[in-house]
């Protein structure tokens, strides 16, 4: 962590999820220590090297594989992505062209290039949200200058602070020419603070680090650890033992190093036998971020910046969750940001009790949101318990569909879909090992009993099932392109009475074209590609638009 401290970019990496390399969380993130060298040594930004992997090729799927790796990046710390990896891929290379052989692959060759905008305004949102202010935790972790010394995980949690509160790792550099004391709290000099500091369990330490210890004890730090008996150096090693064994009965009084206690030292404290979150809880410092649910894993990053407090949480399953979340804020109103659609308000549906914000939300499969808490609560009060969400209409789209594929791409120009079924499916080759973008057509008729001409509610269109991403049109008029749950847009500004003509634009991935021309004469082949990883026997991917495909309105969209 020194060396990353020294760093002006802090930097590791992270991978995207395989189930064939580097599989689970422990071999995919090593975000947290760059992230704590970047917050300890007063850096801004917070690198990683992501979206790794050495194989699959062009399957990573962005809503439930790249969207919740990159989150809980977030989580651990990231707040600057550097895309592995953007190759050269030169016209002469074919299409999809030269790729390295690891690495999430993205040029202007892969298939969903031109409807991309959505999915990186999403990683641009969190990064810009996540560079305000400063990270907040309640703890800083002294976990000393031994070697092998790495914070992996924030799940590793050496602190046993978890859950709800978070921390970070600190070098004895760091502590001793950084930290300081201020209200009680260690605090470094570009904002960050912390509530206390833990102490490693060994009986050794440096001797420099106990004298600041000492210092920042005296001015009112709270310190938990093990009383320690040696140096940690054999340089002057008797001096030394001395030294601290006499600092030592100074901060920890006569006690045993296994006994439990709390001893008073100047402004602060020093305790042994309890974990920081039992001292924490004991002094009434209740949870920063606290998800309440029945089901689902969640996670959280909290930023502060002048008074506005700025929490990250993200949905870390594949299915819909929800959760009440409490916030330890209070006096402000809760802002809900929807860092995929870029939409904010303030939600009317929280409460204050003993100091924090309880709010109820809603998590779409692998969904985030941002909570701000800026402006008095008292401008904008809470008037209901719950977020309402509530249907007055569904009505699925009845009939056939005619599809257009690319020919350049062997597909049909025009084929029928009795029903909505993945590409694969179908018996022609130019439909099953299609890649591209297909558009699927078919016109209907507004709801007679709509009442969309009440502004509070709003016609929405729900592509239910989509592989990968897609563009809704209506009435030639784009209504947005979606790519993660729910495959959802508004198109209450583009319906009209009557019939109206409604386009779906549905893009897949690179491989089923690959697998199909794997059987093929290289003559008849439509791909060009160094990557020989997709062959005949590779199972193809979904594709298209599976559905159902129905008319929404909503009174109110959480």
């Amino acid at each position: 962590q020194r060396c990353l401290g020294w760093d002006d970019a802090p930097m590791s990496e992270f991978w995207a999820w395989s189930w064939t390399h580097r599989i689970g969380d422990a071999n995919r993130f090593f975000v947290k220590q760059p992230a704590s060298a970047a917050h300890t040594y007063g850096h801004k930004f917070v690198f990683a090297e992501g979206f790794t992997t050495i194989g699959p090729h062009w399957q990573e799927k962005l809503w439930d594989n790249l969207k919740p790796t990159f989150d809980k990046a977030l989580c651990e710390g990231l707040n600057v992505l550097v895309w592995h990896a953007f190759v050269c891929s030169p016209d002469e290379t074919g299409i999809p062209g030269q790729q390295y052989f690891a690495g999430t692959h993205l040029n202007p060759k892969v298939t969903w290039w031109e409807k991309s905008a959505p999915f990186f305004s999403y990683i641009d949102r969190c990064q810009f949200m996540l560079q305000q202010g400063h990270f907040a935790a309640d703890v800083l972790y002294y976990y000393g200058d031994h070697v092998p010394n790495f914070a992996q995980l924030k799940k590793s949690d050496p602190a046993h602070i978890q859950p709800g509160y978070d921390y970070d790792v600190i070098t004895a550099e760091a502590l001793i020419e950084r930290a300081s004391v201020h209200d009680g709290k260690i605090v470094l000099p570009d904002g960050i603070n912390y509530r206390v500091l833990v102490l490693p369990d060994r009986d050794v330490i440096a001797l420099p680090v106990l004298e600041k210890i000492k210092e920042l004890v005296a001015d009112g730090a709270i310190v938990i650890g093990p009383k320690p008996a040696h140096g940690e150096t054999r340089e002057n090693l008797s001096a030394d033992d001395a030294e601290v064994k006499k600092i030592a009965a100074e901060l920890w009084g006569g006690s045993r190093r296994e006994e439990a206690q709390t001893s008073a030292f100047g402004k602060g404290r020093v305790i042994t036998g309890k974990t920081a979150r039992e001292m924490l809880l004991a002094d009434d410092v209740k949870p920063d971020c606290e998800f309440q649910a029945d089901k689902g894993d969640f996670d959280y990053l909290h930023r502060t910046a002048e008074g506005v407090e700025i929490y990250f949480v993200a949905n870390r399953t594949n299915f819909a969750a929800s959760a009440r979340v409490a916030f330890r804020v209070a006096g402000k109103a809760p802002e809900l940001w929807n860092p995929v659609t870029g939409e904010r308000k303030f939600t009317a549906a929280y409460q204050e009790k003993d100091g924090r914000t309880l709010l109820p939300l809603n998590f779409a499969p692998c969904g985030s949101w941002f909570i701000v808490f800026r402006e008095n609560a008292a401008a904008h009060p809470a008037v209901i318990n719950e977020h309402s969400d509530e249907l007055s209409s569904e009505t699925e789209l009845p009939g056939a569909w005619t599809v257009h594929f690319d020919p350049k791409w062997g597909g049909p120009a025009t084929a029928q879909f009795d029903s909505l079924v993945s590409w694969p499916a179908r018996p022609e080759p130019g439909i099953k090992f299609y890649s591209g973008t297909a558009v699927y057509e078919k016109s209907f008729e507004r709801p007679a009993e709509s009442r969309i001409t009440n502004h509070e509610s709003r016609l929405l269109l729900d592509l239910g099932d989509v592989h990968e991403l897609a563009e809704v049109k209506v009435n030639g008029k784009s209504c947005g392109i979606v790519w993660c749950p729910p495959f959802r847009v508004d198109v209450t500004d583009a319906v009209k009475p009557g019939e109206n003509k409604l386009q779906i634009e549905v893009v897949n991935f690179w491989p089923n074209r690959i697998i199909g021309d794997a059987s093929l004469p290289k003559e008849q082949r439509l791909t060009q590609t160094n990557i020989r990883k997709l062959t005949a026997k590779t199972p193809l991917e979904p594709a298209g638009l599976l559905g159902p495909v129905q008319l929404l309105e909503k009174e109110r969209i959480q």
